[in-house]
């Protein structure tokens, strides 16, 4: 019993000593880390709320060195510390006091990076897709008390969104497996592809995809005579059209028939969404 009560003391030990940024912790010596990202934000988070910003001294795969923009001047802040076997990180050496004045921060401070804003962000951006760069501006200055610049509020909004909801690249390349999954929740929906091959590379290349709702094929017969069609830009990485056709039921609501992604708008596009509208819709 004896081996058991000192592992679970030992185990809350470590637990005591682990950095959480949920709870109201200070730099200390002995503190431990998960990974050396998770050293490097905690150390500038710190710093940041105590109005002071911090350089690198020294980086490697087994230690890390922060000192205060000031040392050479005076200021005795200092942190250093080291790879543990464990592949945990703890800080050795700790001179956790300033003795230089505070810092003026502006919209260029050097250590809220677009990291640190990005970690404000995310849970703005899963609430709303459409999370405005003056609430991200307002967010991070609640949060570090500092006004950032709309350029660094928007990139650090661009890497929170990538991380919610991936990049361009890689939604590209997940859209066949949504649509597979589109079409077996919704059985006999119509799913039409273009794609190009070029020499040079060798990924097939994304030009077209249209796809049309069994109920809504089969609905279409009970509407008025008329379709509208109209086309949107979808704007970021990729200048992408959204092609769409709607249509009005009797009570005069408005229905929607067909879609389609195009990678540019032309003539030969519209064609093929007009043919395969024909083909699978509008018959």
């Amino acid at each position: 019993m004896s081996d058991v009560d000192d592992l679970i003391r030992y185990l809350d030990e470590i637990q005591t000593a682990m950095w959480d940024k949920s709870r109201a912790m200070v730099l200390s010596k002995c503190i431990l880390f998960a990974d050396k990202a998770c050293l490097s934000r905690a150390v500038q988070m710190y710093n940041i709320k105590e109005c002071r910003e911090i350089v690198v001294n020294e980086s490697s795969q087994n230690i890390y060195k922060v000192i205060c923009h000031r040392w050479f001047t005076g200021c005795n802040w200092m942190l250093r510390a080291r790879k543990q076997k464990t592949n945990m990180w703890v800080v050795g050496k700790y001179i956790g006091t300033h003795n230089c004045e505070m810092d003026t921060f502006s919209g260029n401070y050097f250590n809220l990076n677009v990291d640190l804003i990005s970690l404000i962000l995310i849970p703005h951006i899963e609430a709303s897709i459409r999370y405005k760069i003056k609430e991200c501006i307002t967010s991070v200055h609640q949060v570090y008390g500092c006004t950032v610049a709309k350029r660094k509020a928007f990139l650090g909004s661009k890497c929170a969104f990538e991380i919610v909801y991936s990049n361009w690249d890689k939604s590209f390349a997940s859209l066949p497996r949504y649509m597979a999954t589109l079409q077996h929740f919704n059985p006999r929906t119509i799913i039409e592809w273009k794609l190009e091959r070029s020499p040079e590379i060798p990924e097939r290349i994304f030009m077209y995809m249209f796809w049309a709702f069994k109920p809504a094929i089969d609905d279409f017969v009970h509407y008025r005579p008329i379709i509208s069609i109209d086309d949107t830009h979808v704007y970021r990485k990729y200048d992408i059209k959204l092609l769409i056709v709607v249509a009005v039921d009797a009570n005069g609501s408005i229905f929607p028939l067909a879609f389609a992604i195009c990678a540019n708008e032309s003539q030969d596009m519209w064609t093929l969404f007009l043919n395969h509208l024909k083909e699978h819709v509008v018959r």
